[in-house]
């Protein structure tokens, strides 16, 4: 016969609920050290570790979702609200924010720490294998295998990293390792629920970057791409947009700082602007493919910083307002040039466009559906409607002054 104690226990070995909570807690660290691995993205100076890096952290989030929404069919209590200081592993990911390097990042964060979470993973579907926790096994598997995969890129870029004299630093690394050691029962055990949101811009360790780092081998454009003249053929019109293309890794730059950045917001927010940063990313490798097929080098063409510079000197609210709802004033120059590619027979052109126009359509919706919501989390007095028109100001009065010749194109 159970005493009273055995069968506690006995009823919370065998509770879905117990089981949820590894899910939630192990989604909640993944968001932030997918925040952090953001945070880095603008000092990433090979190439095309900065294009990839923001689809491997939305491919996380992604994850994330589904962990998320599985924890929620097992009975877990979950916020709509992500409160970052209140989450398993905060330590270590607090330590993860002082990283020296890209180099040290990757090693700690995305090698060292990821290689944990897919023995914890693995550890959790032993226990629980069978027919009764089913749903959650491919949720976890895939999770464990796009870890898996990032540990490989991570290998790779550690190699390209070390090519240009930029390796981890042992200490570091070793201090990383020593704060993973408690994290698998930390996932399993910790239950605190809610806090007091962080309602100001982040600042930990060497995060938020004030100025993106230009990466290897590439031409530097203080002041964006040479204006068109007045009197132009369409091969030169589809060489400027391709090199404006370009300049959108600036836009991924300041979504991947922003990621980092923001206040404490609904997980909602942090999964949609890791789909901004990575639909941003993907803009600039529009003008890249261009670019070639024009025989240009992307690293000849050049790029600017700028833009990303400007916009950091903004607190978050303004940087997210200035990014989103710029989106709007584009689409008549976004027709055009869709319209002129078209009648010019240049598909590749016409791709870029098109998708160009879906993208920053869903960004203005998301801008539309955040920025009320950061104005009441943060408690801004200023309404909606004066957010927007400060950023329209700005654009006007400060990056275009600063930005001349390029600013009305460049975001």
């Amino acid at each position: 016969m159970r005493t009273d104690a055995t069968s506690s226990a006995w009823s919370q070995e065998v509770s879905p609920r117990v089981r949820g909570l590894f899910l939630k807690n192990l989604g909640e660290f993944q968001t932030e050290l997918a925040r952090i691995m953001a945070g880095f993205v603008p000092a990433l100076v090979v190439w095309r570790q900065r294009k990839e890096l923001p689809a491997l952290i939305f491919r996380s989030m992604r994850r994330v979702q589904d962990l998320r929404q599985r924890s929620r069919e097992l009975n877990v209590s979950l916020e709509e609200m992500h409160f970052s200081m209140h989450i398993a592993g905060r330590e270590l990911l607090e330590i993860l924010c002082h990283a020296p390097t890209p180099a040290d990042l990757l090693q700690g964060g995305m090698i060292q720490v990821h290689s944990v979470l897919i023995n914890a993973i693995e550890d959790y579907l032993k226990v629980n294998e069978g027919i009764y926790d089913l749903p959650s096994v491919a949720l976890l598997e895939a999770d464990r295998d796009e870890m898996k995969a990032q540990v490989a890129w991570a290998q790779i870029a550690l190699s390209e990293l070390a090519e240009v004299g930029v390796k981890p630093d042992e200490n570091f690394v070793c201090r990383i390792k020593t704060l993973c050691a408690d994290l698998p029962a930390k996932l399993r055990e910790h239950s605190i629920r809610g806090g007091v949101p962080v309602k100001l811009g982040r600042r930990i360790g060497v995060l938020p970057f004030a100025d993106a780092k230009l990466p290897l081998g590439f031409h530097h454009l203080e002041f964006g791409p040479e204006p068109l003249p007045k009197a132009s053929v369409y091969i030169d019109r589809a060489r400027y947009h391709a090199i404006n293309f370009l300049q959108e890794v600036q836009a991924a730059d300041s979504c991947a700082s922003m990621l980092f950045e923001a206040p404490d917001m609904p997980w909602n927010f942090f999964f949609d602007l890791s789909r901004h940063m990575w639909d941003e990313a993907r803009h600039a490798m529009f003008g890249e493919v261009k670019l070639q097929e024009l025989g240009i080098n992307a690293c000849d063409a050049g790029l600017s910083t700028k833009a990303y510079a400007m916009r950091q000197t903004l607190m978050p609210l303004d940087r997210y307002a200035a990014l989103s709802t710029q989106e709007a004033d584009a689409f008549p120059g976004k027709h055009a040039g869709l319209k002129d590619s078209v009648a010019h027979n240049d598909s590749l052109s016409a791709k870029a466009w098109s998708y160009d126009i879906a993208d920053e359509t869903q960004h203005l919706r998301f801008g539309t559906k955040w920025i009320p919501v950061m104005i009441e989390t943060i408690s801004e007095p200023r309404s909606y409607e004066q957010v927007k028109d400060d950023a329209c100001n700005w654009r006007v009065s400060v990056l275009a002054e600063v930005y001349k010749p390029a600013a009305a194109t460049l975001r």
